[in-house]
């Protein structure tokens, strides 16, 4: 279930599957002949970027349709947003709410009439204490709530997940939670259901206002900068990742061209990622320091094979295109603190020829994006030498804090700020010391639109050393440098 709170968007709690569509104003769950019901198709499911979908915290989502939501048979109304610069508009603990959904009735059985019941909601400590102890790590998250119906045996059930918790106020309905999770017990025929004894959790909507308003400003802003052909997934219908081809699958990759003073042969040592016709994005300490005698003259873009001039594959033949930095410009913070903000833009001469099939931008994110835990990281891998092919590899999300931890151990002191992503090769054979290039992007598979594109989720920043197969390599995001990267490339 879901609500909708604007002509534009609902909510749901839980990820759902890529093709499915929504009805709003339904009140009997299976009359498919009701005038007031209205069906659309969903162009676009938003997850919290912090949803754990084993603890189930962070519970909550946002539906984009396909088509503004009509409200004009005055049947459908969208719902009250609880405000947040005002938590304590309704004190929740004196007053009941109403909760609404198609949960599983007295007999254990999903109702097909709309229901409603009266909850409580009950103190944080009081419902970890009254929950099992296997599932008291529920209501621990910071934006969850409890509550409990105000009659013996009314409660939310399987079926009213994402189904609201309403409060009125001056005649005036605002949604302050949605369901989430809760305990179960065993029956007398071998299946389980919801335990109506015991408080269920919602999350508290409240918690995630500034983030609902974030993305509802926001509505017609696909990707940061605005870009109509950024990200698109080539073989999108070949649904592992590993068994893509390579060749033109990542035509965002870019290699920095360095010289050497007074010297013509060109040195390649870093990487970069192409986010704009005009604009590379690259890692800031690739540029500042490093090589005392070399200068950053180019970039060359729709590279494959770096010892062929053409490269070929399935009847498509690819060139290359080397192109003249104008301007360097590093993140307004760089380096401060160190190691953070660790990004710079490299300005070309002249925009990248983006109609060849091998030189195309990724897509950036708006804001911050649920990701899966398996990305794919591409670039050009190295030990001396760079190695001649574009590769790929699967990497799963790892634990910042314990990334920190490990880096600590050789002297490595991070900084404990947000935009570090850390990740460890998802298969990596034992003794495989080659490493991608800094500012190797990392990337992940969204669909917008119904398009499936792809968007940078980080560049390589440092490769964890000792050749150790679990070693978490880490990588910088674009958790301070959104508003940076959208002023600057204008």
């Amino acid at each position: 279930m879901g609500k909708v709170i604007s002509e534009c968007w609902g909510i749901p709690t839980e990820p759902n599957p890529e093709r499915y569509f929504v009805k709003v104003g339904l009140y009997q769950l299976y009359n498919d002949t009701d005038p007031n019901v209205e069906i659309y198709n969903l162009f676009e499911i938003i997850l919290h970027p912090k949803y754990d979908s084993r603890k189930f915290y962070n519970d909550i989502a946002l539906m984009r349709p396909d088509r503004a939501i009509s409200f004009e048979t005055f049947v459908i109304f969208p719902i009250c947003l609880w405000p947040a610069h005002n938590p304590t508009l309704i004190d929740v603990l004196s007053q009941s709410g109403i909760a609404v959904g198609f949960g599983f009735d007295e007999s254990h059985r999903i109702s097909e009439t709309l229901q409603q019941a009266s909850m409580r909601v009950i103190e944080k400590q009081k419902c970890i204490e009254q929950l099992p102890e296997h599932v008291r790590f529920l209501p621990q998250d910071v934006g969850k709530l409890c509550a409990i119906g105000t009659e013996t045996g009314a409660n939310v059930c399987s079926g009213d997940s994402g189904g609201g918790l309403y409060f009125a106020k001056d005649q005036v309905w605002y949604l302050r939670g949605i369901v989430s999770a809760a305990a179960r017990m065993d029956l007398d025929n071998g299946e389980s259901s919801c335990n109506a004894a015991l408080p269920a959790t919602y999350t508290d909507v409240a918690q995630y206002a500034s983030w609902i308003k974030a993305h509802q400003r926001m509505v017609d802003q696909r990707n940061l900068l605005k870009l109509q052909d950024c990200g698109k997934a080539n073989n999108a219908e070949i649904r592992d990742e590993m068994q893509k081809p390579v060749f033109n699958q990542y035509p965002w990759n870019v290699l920095l061209e360095f010289r050497q003073l007074d010297k013509a042969q060109i040195h390649l040592v870093c990487s970069g990622v192409l986010v704009h016709p005009r604009y590379v994005l690259t890692v800031g300490h690739c540029i500042d320091g490093i090589f005392g005698n070399y200068k950053l003259k180019s970039v060359r873009l729709g590279e494959h094979n770096i010892r062929t001039l053409e490269d070929s594959e399935a009847g498509v033949t690819t060139t290359t295109q080397s192109v003249d930095i104008e301007q360097v410009l590093f993140h307004p913070s760089y380096n401060q603190p160190l190691y953070s903000n660790n990004l710079a833009l490299l300005k070309l001469k002249h925009n990248a020829d983006t109609a060849k099939p091998n030189v195309k931008p990724i897509c950036l994110p708006s804001i911050d994006d649920y990701k899966e835990s398996c990305l794919t990281l591409s670039g050009w891998k190295r030990n001396k030498y760079l190695f001649p092919k574009l590769e790929r590899d699967a990497m799963n999300l790892s634990s910042v804090v314990n990334c920190r931890k490990d880096y600590e151990k050789l002297g490595i002191h991070l900084p404990a700020t947000e935009d570090v992503l850390c990740g460890v090769y998802k298969e990596r054979p034992a003794g495989h010391c080659h490493n991608y290039a800094t500012g190797s992007p990392l990337q992940y598979l969204k669909r917008v639109d119904n398009v499936p594109r792809y968007f940078l989720a980080g560049m390589m920043m440092f490769n964890f050393p000792y050749c150790r197969a679990n070693g978490s390599e880490m990588f910088v995001n674009l958790d301070s440098a959104s508003e940076w990267i959208k002023d600057t490339v204008k």
